[in-house]
């Protein structure tokens, strides 16, 4: 499985959690979208809609679970 298409399921499994708000799924949900599409900077776009999601109320777990998804998207670009 490539890196892309392991951090879509981990997004989506995020989005899958009852814990996490409705803004949290929202951006999630948006980030697949993004990263599905392979549009022009799709990578770049889908490393902002995560990084926003940081300054959403989450716990720590969560907030772990993006970080490593990211780290998953940044692998991309190199």
């Amino acid at each position: 499985m490539s890196n892309l298409q392991e951090a879509i399921n981990l997004l989506d499994l995020l989005i899958q959690e009852n814990e996490v708000s409705k803004r949290f799924k929202e951006k999630a949900a948006r980030a697949i979208s993004i990263l599905n599409s392979q549009e022009q900077l799709f990578l770049e776009k889908a490393l902002l809609e995560l990084e926003e999601m940081n300054s959403l109320e989450m716990s720590s777990y969560y907030r772990t679970q993006v970080w490593d998804i990211i780290s998953l998207l940044e692998s991309l670009k190199n």
